[in-house]
């Protein structure tokens, strides 16, 4: 790649991107002051607009690719973390693109970058670089210290809202059976119950409560649902009042039985 390749990313993107999408973006996003998204910046792309362009820089280097992840524009960090997944499944190197996630975990701050990023490259990463055969296991202890309170001390709201996220969705890669013996799918379970009982106000966050919620719907749908229910059940008085993870995690269930929880004291 040429050393101006991230200003042709650039120019490529404002050519098909528009205004009205941009707007759309803005408030799909929660882009005003006090939001999640306040300051971020849309140039008006799609996502199905974004994986084209995947394909057209997937040889873009790991150094260019962080540059790119760095912008200031929302749909050019989606780009970078689309080719990062990219070259996560093709490539051996695994390990420095963990890294460079990791160190860059600021610029991943949104939904859908957490969303589209974090199962593909920390789960998968986690999955099938350490041994996952116990709840004690590194892969389980790293998820649950980066959703720890603690660990995020001087972080701003914001900050714990990504990282926390990011831990929780992560856990959709363990729900998965590419490998024997890296199949660990209660994890999920692990990372909810520090959330659920630490007392830092981000943790009943709306996005923090959907993606919970979400994460228990996937295991019940990919695994067992009768242990979801049993989770729901040991950690209701901490559920209770977080109506927006219960809502997703039972939204699969018959109308009885979301009644049930629904009216559950």
């Amino acid at each position: 790649m040429n050393k101006d390749i991230l200003k042709e990313i650039h120019e490529h993107i404002l050519k098909i991107s528009t205004i009205r999408r941009a707007e759309n973006n803005k408030w799909f996003f929660k882009c005003r002051p006090g939001e999640y998204g306040e300051n971020d910046k849309f140039v008006g792309l799609t996502v199905p607009q974004t994986r084209k362009l995947v394909r057209v820089y997937k040889n873009l280097s790991l150094s260019e690719t962080e540059r790119l992840l760095k912008s200031e524009i929302h749909e050019e960090r989606l780009l970078a973390l689309l080719i990062l997944v990219e070259k996560f499944e093709k490539e051996e190197y695994k390990t420095e693109i963990f890294n460079l996630y990791l160190k860059n975990l600021k610029y991943i701050n949104s939904w859908d970058l957490v969303d589209m990023s974090a199962p593909k490259i920390v789960g998968e990463y986690l999955k099938v670089k350490y041994s996952l055969k116990s709840k004690n296991c590194s892969g389980v202890k790293f998820l649950k210290s980066l959703a720890s309170d603690k660990n995020l001390e001087g972080k701003n709201w914001k900050e714990k809202l990504w990282q926390k996220r990011i831990a929780i969705v992560s856990t959709l890669a363990f729900m998965q059976k590419p490998f024997k013996n890296y199949y660990a799918p209660d994890i999920i379970f692990e990372v909810l119950d520090k959330i659920l009982k630490e007392k830092d106000e981000i943790n009943s966050h709306d996005l923090i409560q959907k993606a919970s919620g979400w994460m228990l719907r996937e295991y019940a749908k990919r695994v067992n649902e009768e242990k979801m229910k049993n989770f729901l059940l040991k950690n209701f008085k901490n559920i209770k009042n977080r109506r927006i993870l219960l809502r997703y995690a039972i939204e699969r269930m018959t109308k009885e039985e979301r009644q049930y929880w629904l009216n559950k004291k």
